[in-house]
């Protein structure tokens, strides 16, 4: 991929090689982004599958205290959850992308899904003591209500991760004259602004270390914005670091 042709001629033959250099560039640009991906994935199945088996050899160990036998246990099944939700993750990614139309559009209420999503996140809001605020108009959207609830889960899932104790989740649904739009905001971790233009990126994850350690699998926000797309939607952020973050979700009502 890297030999270029030096053919500067303007007939059939010049843009014959021109057609051709622009195959070869984006014929390396896909073999470097299938090798960053593979490397990606490598990376991270290996750094779980280490941790579980490093636990578990300790574990054989007869003279092991039981306080210390139960938190090795806990890494080892947070590991295995982790890993569960990659291959998940990585699964619906590949229907996606395989399929051109994957979706399976019905026209369902769009605030009572959005109503259940919260619903099964409820625990988690009572034990960081968060409040939640909502406002949801009454609409009905043509969409693949299992790909869409996804959506919705991976916002709200991030909106409780990176929001600290005691914190404000702002969830409205507004309706248009031809789009709906969604909005979810936190005033938790925020993102620096070096980092918005990569966050749809597979694998890419924000570096919260300074605030709290969250283990994720860099996917979820990829599959947002894919399920979005293929919805005819758009995906808006709107985020400060250490002020808090809001993704907007506009999809037409169809």
């Amino acid at each position: 991929f890297t030999g270029s042709l030096d053919i500067t001629r303007r007939d059939e033959i010049g843009q014959l090689a021109q057609s051709f250099q622009r195959m070869t560039e984006k014929l390396s640009e896909n073999d470097r982004m299938r090798k960053e991906f593979i490397s990606d994935v490598s990376h991270d199945f290996q750094s779980p599958l280490l941790n579980i088996k490093g636990y578990a050899n300790l574990l054989m160990d007869s003279g092991l205290p039981e306080q210390e036998r139960q938190n090795y246990a806990k890494v080892i099944q947070s590991e295995t959850e982790r890993l569960s939700l990659l291959t998940k993750q990585l699964l619906l990614l590949t229907s996606l992308d395989q399929l051109e139309s994957p979706l399976k559009p019905i026209k369902f209420r769009l605030d009572e899904q959005l109503k259940e999503v919260i619903r099964k996140q409820r625990w988690l809001l009572e034990e960081k003591e968060m409040s939640l605020v909502m406002e949801l108009d009454e609409v009905a959207v043509t969409g693949d209500p299992a790909f869409l609830e996804k959506v919705w889960e991976n916002l709200l899932s991030n909106a409780l991760k990176y929001t600290e104790v005691g914190g404000e989740i702002d969830i409205r649904l507004t309706e248009g004259k031809d789009e709906v739009k969604v909005a979810i905001q936190d005033n938790g971790a925020g993102i620096a602004e070096q980092h918005l233009s990569r966050l749809f990126d597979r694998f890419y994850r924000v570096d919260h270390s300074r605030t709290q350690q969250v283990e994720g699998t860099g996917l979820g926000l990829s599959i947002v914005h894919q399920v979005v797309k293929l919805h005819g939607g758009l995906v808006q952020i709107d985020s400060k670091e250490g002020v808090g973050t809001t993704f907007t979700i506009i999809l037409p009502k169809l």
